[in-house]
């Protein structure tokens, strides 16, 4: 009977208690050390490291004057306009004549200085007492500056304070070439801008003011995130997008929900 040559060897020594074990080649603890380090940077990421979070949110460049909305003091027929949208008035100037059914006219005066932005009664048209003939944006001063006001939901509102960055994109201006608009938050109203609609699961959205940031060097005179901004002037009534920081979050947040 032949045996093999290894299968004697085990027979003489049988324990081999004096052999090392090979558990692992090194190329393998280098690959458990690599997982095990990867696996604890990550949660320590996950727990102490931090998420920037924004909001998007719409809103309209104006002035801060406000608007004065110009009523008829008497029922009747517009029988004469004297102004466009977009002119430019003086408190006192005449912007429209409504003849009562006895065939007097009454002039509808600016009550303040500024630019008509809109004229709802069309010539012609009928009008009751109290309806609003025109709108005019009260402009106080030619170096009036413009600022941006912003709608924000009610259950952001505690993530947004006085002194908060805002930058602000402008229909037409394209952001990657010229930037977007710089402004800084000056106040946060108290109560909501919109009433809440009963039964409607939507919060109310509260009125964020946010002045915009001058700078002489470009056309708008405003300050952009690019070094010159567009080359065209800004004008009141224009919209805008803006993005809001949140401050960061955990990563570990999203994993549980929160």
């Amino acid at each position: 009977m032949k045996f093999r040559f290894k299968a004697l060897e085990r027979q003489r020594h049988p324990d081999q208690l004096d052999s090392p074990l090979l558990l692992a080649s090194p190329q393998g603890w280098v690959a458990v050390f690599t997982v095990l380090i990867t696996t604890v940077m990550i949660g320590l990421w996950a727990f102490l490291g931090s998420l920037p979070r924004s909001i998007s949110v719409d809103g309209m460049v104006s002035y801060s004057g406000g608007v004065e909305s110009v009523e008829a003091a008497v029922a009747g027929s517009v029988t004469g306009l004297a102004v466009a949208p977009g002119q430019v008035v003086r408190s006192g100037d005449v912007l429209a004549t409504v003849r009562d059914r006895f065939g007097n006219d009454t002039q509808v005066t600016s009550l303040a200085d500024g630019r008509v932005i809109a004229i709802p009664s069309g010539l012609g048209s009928y009008v009751a007492a109290g309806d609003v003939v025109a709108s005019v944006e009260r402009i106080d001063n030619a170096e009036q500056p413009l600022s941006a006001t912003l709608l924000v939901s009610g259950d952001l509102v505690p993530f947004v304070h006085v002194d908060q960055q805002v930058n602000m994109s402008v229909p037409g201006v394209n952001p990657r070439a010229f930037g977007r608009l710089k402004g800084v938050v000056t106040a946060v109203s108290d109560y909501p801008a919109t009433a809440p609609i009963e039964g409607s699961q939507e919060s109310p959205v509260y009125a964020v003011d946010v002045q915009l940031l001058p700078d002489a060097a470009t056309v708008s005179g405003y300050a952009w995130t690019s070094a010159s901004g567009p080359p065209a002037e800004l004008r009141s009534r224009t919209p805008v997008h803006a993005e809001l920081s949140l401050g960061g979050v955990r990563p570990v947040s999203y994993l549980l929900g929160l």
